[in-house]
């Protein structure tokens, strides 16, 4: 049974990545997605054109007049176009493959679960079917997990599943005591793990116009 997208998830500390070249991509590939949504029927169009060019060269050479072989391909265009128009439907853009192009959003960098663009461009039905508290925790931990978004989500999953299994329908105050307990299991662990190797610094070298000391 399918479920329907949840609302973005927001930190308490309202964090959000910013990559503006990751960013730009992620726009980019929406956009890509919702320009190949407007193009749809164009193939067909081009197609039935290309059959009535034919069928206008074999009426000339079977001797017909030019005016005869222009008009009649040129009728039967405008019939099959205004056809195609009265039965086209509105087609859907399909965010949930926008970024399709890059992995997917499950590849993007774990801190990209909280962030607008990444949700609108397919996070969100990505992420439709993780319990409620396992993405909130996923959430409160994602601007210090070092991995992609599939990978923080296996990590909160993990954690789950030691925790005690609900044995009833949870409510609101049992997803959030669920979401703290993950939250402090998973935060000393992610911790520890980036103290112990923190991520290496960006570096920038102008390789011209060095030269090697002998």
């Amino acid at each position: 049974m399918a479920q329907t997208t949840r609302d973005l998830p927001v930190r308490s500390d309202r964090w959000r990545p910013t990559d503006p070249v990751l960013e730009a991509v992620i726009k980019r590939c929406a956009a890509d997605a919702e320009a190949g949504a407007s193009r749809d029927g164009v193939r067909e169009y081009m197609a039935g054109a290309m059959v009535l060019v034919v069928l206008a060269v074999v009426l000339l050479m079977t001797g017909r007049s030019a005016t005869f072989a222009i008009l009649i391909p040129a009728a039967l265009f405008v019939a099959a176009a205004l056809y195609m128009i009265s039965k086209a439907q509105p087609v859907p853009v399909e965010r949930a493959r926008a970024l399709a192009p890059i992995g997917g959003p499950g590849r993007l960098p774990a801190g990209y679960l909280v962030h607008p663009g990444a949700w609108s461009a397919g996070m969100a039905e990505h992420v439709a079917y993780v319990p409620e508290s396992q993405l909130r925790a996923a959430a409160d931990m994602c601007a210090a997990f070092p991995g992609s978004v599939d990978d923080l989500l296996h990590f909160t999953g993990t954690i789950a599943a030691q925790l005690p299994h609900p044995k009833h329908h949870l409510t609101p105050a049992d997803v959030e005591h669920r979401t703290r307990d993950m939250v402090r299991v998973g935060l000393p662990v992610l911790k520890d793990f980036n103290e112990k190797y923190p991520p290496a610094p960006a570096e920038f070298s102008d390789k011209k116009g060095k030269k090697k000391k002998k």
